[in-house]
């Protein structure tokens, strides 16, 4: 590969680099616009131990308030496995006119109770369970304010964490919250619909080719359904949902195999093996690491399974990215494919991992940036299979056209011209159709005087000139050595032998020039009509036998079937 193209490669990976760095910046900047320069909420968390064996009564009397930190922005995150408090309130009163909610982003497994203005009861919120509300999409908890929120009145949250994922807290008016819902809605069916649909296709093209990496693609995807299904709830009113989903041992199963269905799919569809034996080793480590959080949390919940799957999807994603991106500058197609419709899953699912790890505070938006990257991923992989598909169509039809193709002439062989001589007697067994076998005359005296390769330039233009005579039916095949079978479908007798009598005449009408000689050329040929119940051996021995009756003649002329055998009944009488 020339420098020129080197730079046009790289410059085109940059492109796609930059193009989906900017289509990033549109959900930062959305997120930065969630938090204004005067809060509408101020958020605090109770900076104490033990929060699980506190009580409402104990916060509200204000003992505790010197435990209350003020967070930058209102964002609440819990950490998993504790029981939180955490006071909200407003440095404006908000009225109850528009009918203001209480609205918690992206809850996934933590359960809420909330003391609200104006309620003695706690509100308990959960996307999962007996307190789980299907009048709300289970994109947030959502709380409704009766009161609004006063001037000095608060809403205390208890928090039971079950994961570390950040929930954004805002007041929002009930028709801006339905709304929201409808969107998020019509987001998530329009992803989960997607994915699964492709994944239905991933196995009926394994089961149609036989393909493994179809195999793994569609498994990926069933994994991908299932794990934002468990994570954004929208299976949660199914029967058994709470049991299945209200704890992180079901995704981490889920996400754990999803990344090893991935990683097998990636190796065998970029062909890692034999293109980047070590990436592909490197990418093992991954893959068991993400095998072993799967397998893991099946047998038991332990700290190192999220740390062990979350380190093997990030090595698996950067190792992807790095092995898809070098293919895709050697010019390989199924890297290029890799590259542009895996990098946006890589960077949401590194994203996700690192903020589960707490390694950066992860926003809320992100978990729907995931969902759309798992259906763009999916869509261009899907398209990218397909394209791979036919190309392996492609190749066998090739490879099949090679088999009964002649390398000098590129007619069919003996082989692919008995196949098709085969074929149309089938097609037509009450007769009618007609064959023609043609011979080069006084061919070796040509080889002897000019070599074999002025006879191998002979036999082409000799081939193109007779092709030349045939119709759009009609197919043509070398026999073997100087020897063509023409086979005409459909052909009376007399319409068989004006066409064998054009192809006689084409090559004997004017001299081969052949480098810068005049060569002088005929053909003797046999002429057959098939009959009913006639067998490929039987036509071709008639064709044969009017063939030699054209060589016994002179040469130079073309001889019917039914002509040889009355001559030769006539020499027998005589």
């Amino acid at each position: 590969m020339g420098n020129g193209e080197r730079g046009r490669r790289g410059l085109c990976c940059s492109v796609w680099l930059l193009l989906l760095l900017l289509c990033a910046l549109p959900p930062f900047a959305m997120a930065a616009k969630t938090v204004p320069a005067q809060p509408l909420l101020v958020l605090q968390e109770l900076r104490q131990a033990n929060g699980a064996a506190l009580d409402i009564e104990a916060l509200r009397s204000g003992r505790l308030d010197g435990a209350l930190a003020r967070l930058d922005a209102p964002l609440l995150r819990a950490r998993q496995g504790e029981v939180g408090w955490w006071r909200v309130t407003a440095p404006a009163p908000i009225p109850a006119g528009d009918r203001p909610q209480l609205v918690l982003r992206s809850p996934f497994v933590n359960r809420v109770q909330a003391w609200v203005p104006g309620r003695d009861a706690p509100v308990e919120l959960s996307i999962y369970g007996a307190h789980a509300d299907p009048s709300h999409a289970p994109r947030a908890l959502v709380v409704d304010l009766p009161e609004g929120l006063p001037a000095g009145s608060a809403v205390w949250l208890r928090v039971e964490a079950r994961s570390s994922l950040p929930m954004q807290v805002a007041v929002e008016p009930l028709a801006t919250v339905q709304r929201d819902d409808l969107a998020y809605t019509t987001w998530r069916t329009l992803v989960l619909s997607v994915i699964a649909l492709l994944a239905v296709l991933a196995f009926v093209f394994r089961a149609g080719t036989g393909e493994s990496s179809f195999a793994w693609f569609g498994g990926m995807l069933c994994f991908a359904v299932f794990y934002l299904v468990s994570v954004g709830g929208d299976a949660r009113l199914l029967p058994g949902a709470e049991q299945l989903f209200s704890t992180t041992r079901a995704h981490m199963v889920v996400g754990g195999f999803g990344v090893v269905c991935s990683n097998l799919f990636q190796r065998s569809y970029l062909d890692l093996p034999g293109k980047l034996p070590g990436v592909d080793r490197l990418l093992w480590i991954g893959t068991a690491l993400s095998a072993s959080c799967g397998i893991g949390a099946i047998l038991a919940l332990a700290p190192w399974q999220s740390l062990a799957g979350n380190a093997g999807l990030v090595l698996s994603a950067a190792l992807l990215l790095v092995g898809s991106t070098t293919l895709a500058l050697r010019g390989d197609r199924s890297g290029r494919v890799v590259m542009v419709s895996w990098l946006p899953l890589m960077v949401f699912t590194t994203l996700v991992a690192t903020g589960l790890m707490e390694l950066w505070s992860a926003p809320p938006w992100l978990a729907q940036g995931l969902a759309g990257s798992f259906a763009l991923a999916s869509l261009l992989l899907a398209i990218g299979l397909a394209d791979k598909l036919l190309e392996l169509r492609r190749d066998r039809d090739q490879a099949s056209a090679l088999a009964v193709a002649d390398k000098l002439t590129g007619l069919l062989n003996r082989a692919g011209i008995e196949a098709e001589l085969r074929r149309a007697l089938q097609a037509d067994q009450a007769g009618g159709m007609c064959i023609a076998f043609v011979d080069l005359d006084n061919f070796k005296p040509v080889n002897d005087e000019h070599g074999h390769g002025v006879g191998d330039q002979c036999l082409r233009v000799v081939s193109q000139r007779v092709r030349n005579q045939l119709r759009g039916g009609d197919l043509i095949g070398r026999y073997g050595g100087d020897e063509f079978l023409v086979v005409l479908p459909a052909t009376p007798l007399a319409d068989a032998l004006a066409v064998a009598e054009r192809m006689r005449v084409s090559v004997n009408g004017r001299p081969l020039t052949i480098e810068h000689h005049r060569l002088r050329a005929s053909l003797s040929i046999g002429v057959a009509e098939s009959r009913p119940g006639d067998s490929v051996e039987a036509l071709v021995e008639r064709a044969d036998a009017a063939l030699y009756a054209s060589k016994q003649a002179g040469r130079n002329r073309v001889s019917s079937a039914g002509a040889a055998e009355r001559a030769e009944l006539a020499v027998a009488g005589a």
